[in-house]
């Protein structure tokens, strides 16, 4: 055989070695991955027994356990806003890393379904009104305090669950407003001052001064400042529905004051500033009709 071809074997055996060490190595890091997640695994399992806690199991390898039951709650839909308190630990040595309580008290609120906190999968599970520890396992990234494989605590401290229309009513009854009218879509119409003459009919133009509102009070848009009236056509389609809707009941120096769900205003997407599944609440003044 000639140096050729012993020269050839010899680069065909190297190639065989170093495949085989390469998934000699591979194997031994998946092989160390699964050790370390049944590490995890009994690390959170013994955290639920000391605690004396009967933990339930979720998909991705965590648990959860709820400490402060509330049956009648409600579990949340697609769009709920969630309120919620929270704190994130080591596992093993209870050092806190994080919390909504630490820094401005405020709560971590979310659209459910859109956003997905490290914690989220436990909110398909949890009611409003309970409490909840959660096990989450370690990866292979370190955080301060939090080193490589070490599983996470979770603590939901407090949580509620605000559909679109709990809201509406909260807002209302905290601006102490009378409903005139409640439309089967879920507009509320409030009249704050009579106007005078007819509504507009179809092809009339509506000239308002306007101011729109979240429901936790902050302004997204309006033309008060504006020297300009907002124009809008009866019968026409240039606005979201719950906002025509609305200023077609008004007449000449009509105030009031709608409020509608996302399903007659931005739907699911939202526009711009505003998320989707949000209820808006609008301010108006009607001060011509031509």
């Amino acid at each position: 055989m000639s140096k050729k071809h012993f020269r050839f074997l010899g680069s065909i055996v190297s190639l065989i070695t170093i495949s085989f060490l390469i998934v000699s190595c591979l194997s031994n890091i998946e092989l160390e991955d699964e050790v370390r997640a049944k590490e995890n695994q009994a690390q959170i399992v013994a955290f639920f027994s000391k605690a004396g806690i009967n933990p339930t199991a979720l998909s991705n390898g965590s648990y959860f356990g709820v400490t402060k039951s509330n049956s009648s709650g409600e579990l949340a839909s697609r769009g709920d806003s969630i309120i919620v308190h929270y704190e994130l630990a080591n596992l093993l040595t209870g050092q806190v890393l994080d919390s909504t309580n630490r820094k401005t008290n405020e709560p971590l609120i979310y659209r459910y379904g859109f956003l997905n906190p490290i914690f989220g999968q436990i909110m398909t599970s949890i009611r409003e009104g309970e409490q909840a520890v959660m096990g989450i396992p370690g990866t292979a990234q370190s955080f301060s305090g939090l080193p490589a494989y070490t599983p996470l605590k979770v603590t939901i401290k407090s949580l509620k669950i605000r559909s679109q229309n709990d809201l509406i009513n909260e807002y209302i009854n905290q601006k102490g407003y009378k409903v005139t009218e409640t439309l089967a879509d879920g507009l509320r119409y409030i009249r704050l001052v009579d106007g005078t003459g007819n509504a507009a009919t179809s092809g009339q133009v509506m000239y308002l001064k306007y101011l729109g509102r979240f429901t936790n009070g902050k302004i997204f848009d309006g033309n008060v400042a504006k020297t300009d009236s907002f124009q809008v056509t009866a019968g026409g389609t240039s606005t979201v529905i719950g906002f025509q809707l609305g200023v077609e009941k008004m007449k000449v120096g009509e105030k009031a004051v709608v409020i509608f769900p996302s399903t007659i205003g931005y739907g699911e997407k939202g526009s711009g500033s505003i998320p989707g599944f949000t209820p808006l609440v609008f301010e108006l003044n009607m001060t011509k009709i031509k």
